[in-house]
């Protein structure tokens, strides 16, 4: 694979996650901009594939999303990269109040046993 065609794969991968997170909380492309300190324009051409994010960009939309960079990038990473702790924390920005109080206190009881 060309370097071209790899970095058109890349922006297409990374933009189709960004749109899927930006959906996934119910924003606006205009929302998703200005939570992320970013122009609504930018996340238009991130989303379409035709810009990749740069590192301070890339930064601000994974502490939006409280997510980490891997969850973006996952794909083109090895395997290796991903930690039980990125695992606990993507899944774990997805439950309730309620839940994460409950896992919380989970962890606090089994570490202290």
């Amino acid at each position: 694979m060309e370097i071209d065609d790899r970095k058109k794969e890349i922006a297409q991968y990374i933009g189709k996650k960004i749109l899927d997170l930006r959906k996934s909380q119910k924003l606006s492309r205009e929302q998703f901009a200005e939570k992320t300190n970013l122009s609504a324009n930018y996340i238009y051409e991130v989303e379409k594939g035709n810009s990749i994010p740069g590192c301070i960009a890339l930064i601000d939309i994974c502490n939006f999303c409280e997510i980490a960079p891997s969850n973006l990038l996952g794909k083109y990473l090895d395997t290796n990269i991903y930690t039980a702790s990125e695992l606990i924390n993507t899944n774990f920005q997805r439950l309730s109040n309620y839940d994460k109080k409950l896992i919380i206190d989970m962890i606090n009881l089994l570490a202290n046993r």
